[in-house]
């Protein structure tokens, strides 16, 4: 008998059990899901207490992801397709001063990165130890490494104008003349099939002008292809994020626009494309990069647009966008492929978070991989990893013990904020409750000396108003939210019988350990187990 008085706190607790199970499944799948039929989620890879691009390379085995930190680089190697660390050292560079770090890109067994305007190098040795810094150029803006045939070549921008280096056994080596174009701010480069590197540039002539240069730089010999003198709408608009890309017909140029005011920052990319098959100059016409679908929005946030540095059949980018939908707001990863100087496709690269920042992007044949930057705290940023592919997405799509105490851990916090909900959804089924309080308080012969038929009437008024107030929880957000499986019509309604069911069942099981159950504490049992029952089913997604 003993054990029987325990079974109604047993059936009560598996019932919720249950229900915290279901949300973490759905969480679970939340967390693995990838973010598009290319792209899977992103996994951590390590911090940095710089707001600095993290350098990233790819060949036919790995990707190595190269990190400054307070003292040192980190190097870590992953293992294609297999979201595997398999390899992370420090790498220590006699006399370098990282805390006055601009810039840095590693590229085979180079370093590259600038102490304020002086650009460094240093190589990997036999024993893996790295040589002391070694000065390549000072008063450099910006630069830009690319490897072409089996060599590096790096493009730099400095007071002087644009110039090429190249990075070979026998060492250092400037390849034709400067050309001269007075304190070009920044530099992007890529090389065609030919081996022509395309090169553009950018400078500040006065707070409302600002000029941009596009050249070619084949056989030590510079050729100007293009230049366009751009007006400001503000004094205080910066640019940045300069960035050229090739595909077999163009030349896109993109650079960003940067305003800080009272509302935060405002960031619009503004693009060319160029034919390359032009033998002239050719005229520079600017305008605005917009997502498909937002073409006609002039509001749009579109920053770090990010090329590969090779020529590609059809141009592949990927930039940060503010995103919002029913699901709330934030910074997104956009994927995009060009045709005839348009988008013509794209795909969520990540999912919406609060904050991105300092993306890159590498790309070998089909597979390309992407890092980025978010907040972690005490100014320090992690470094995030993502990679395309059906191999990779089938390994991130298994979950690890994090995902799994992170899916609970987000069940939790419905059940806590649910309790004030119940109360609140309490006072719907008010006419209800007040029926058998009634009744039994004012002693209503004609009911009373048939219980069942009261409980009957207070189960159908409270039954009425469930049913007629079920698309209180399908409405907005939470309808965006819930499954699938839960938004047909039938399905609902069904749902919402079949919760009154099981806590009927509920309250027959207290009813058989309890000699004398009064009616009111019957139904205000039954009412207490339905509306708990549905607010925590339903409470991850109006919560």
């Amino acid at each position: 008998m003993k054990k029987r008085r325990y079974m109604p706190v047993a059936y009560t607790i598996i019932v919720f059990i249950i229900i915290f199970s279901f949300h973490t499944y759905q969480n679970l799948k939340v967390i693995t899901s990838s973010t598009s039929e290319k792209w899977a989620r992103s996994m951590y890879i390590d911090k940095s207490p710089y707001k600095k691009q993290a350098s990233v390379a790819i060949n036919e085995d790995a990707i190595w992801i190269l990190i400054a930190k307070e003292d040192r680089f980190t190097r870590t190697a992953i293992d294609k397709h297999k979201a595997v660390i398999s390899e992370a050292h420090d790498i220590l560079i006699p006399r370098s001063q990282l805390n006055k770090l601009v810039k840095y890109q590693g590229i085979g067994p180079y370093i590259f990165w600038t102490e304020n305007f002086e650009l460094y190098m240093s190589k990997e040795q036999a024993d893996g130890s790295y040589e002391e810094k070694s000065l390549i150029s000072e008063n450099v803006m910006d630069f830009n490494v690319i490897e072409y045939d089996g060599q590096n070549f790096i493009a730099v921008a400095c007071d002087m104008g644009l110039m090429y280096y190249r990075i070979d056994q026998q060492g250092l080596v400037q390849l034709g003349n400067t050309y001269a174009i007075e304190k070009p701010l920044y530099v992007s480069t890529a090389i065609d099939d030919s081996g022509i590197f395309h090169t553009v540039a950018i400078r500040q002539i006065s707070p409302m002008l600002k000029e941009v240069v596009y050249l070619h730089f084949f056989d030590n010999q510079w050729l100007l292809k293009a230049q366009k003198v751009e007006n400001a709408q503000i004094s205080n608009e910066s640019v940045g994020n300069l960035e050229i890309g090739l595909d077999n017909d163009y030349a896109y140029i993109f650079y960003e626009n940067n305003v800080w005011n009272n509302a935060g920052q405002t960031a619009k990319t503004l693009y060319a494309t160029l034919p390359l098959n032009a033998n002239d100059q050719i005229e520079m016409k600017f305008k605005p990069l917009k997502p498909m679908g937002r073409e006609s929005q002039n509001d749009e946030y579109v920053s770090e647009v990010r090329c590969p540095g090779i020529q590609q059949n059809q141009l592949t980018a990927v930039f940060i966008e503010d995103y919002y939908d029913e699901a709330g707001s934030g910074f997104r990863i956009l994927n995009v492929s060009f045709k005839d100087g348009v988008i013509t496709s794209q795909l969520p690269v990540t999912k919406t978070m609060d904050f991105i920042k300092e993306i890159n992007i590498a790309k070998v044949e089909e597979d390309e991989a992407l890092v980025f930057l978010r907040p972690a705290g005490e100014f320090k940023y992690d470094i995030w990893f993502t990679e395309s592919g059906e191999e990779y997405a089938s390994v991130l799509e298994k979950p690890t013990k994090e995902d799994y105490l992170t899916a609970m851990a987000e069940s939790v916090s419905p059940f806590i904020s649910g309790i004030i909900l119940a109360m609140i959804k309490a006072f719907e089924f008010l006419p209800a409750i007040l029926w058998v309080v009634i009744v039994e308080f004012f002693e209503i012969k004609k009911f009373t000396s048939k219980p069942k038929l009261n409980y009957l009437i207070a189960m159908a008024i409270y039954m009425i108003i469930k049913l007629a107030t079920t698309n209180s929880y399908y409405r907005g957000l939470a309808y965006y939210k819930m499954p699938d499986f839960m938004k047909p019509v039938i399905i609902k309604y069904s749902i919402m019988i079949m919760i009154s069911a099981v806590a009927y069942l509920l309250v027959r099981s207290w009813k058989k350990n309890i000699a004398d159950f009064h009616i009111i504490s019957e139904f205000l049992l039954f009412a207490a187990y339905d509306i708990l029952i549905t607010v925590f089913l339903y409470g991850p997604y109006i919560i």
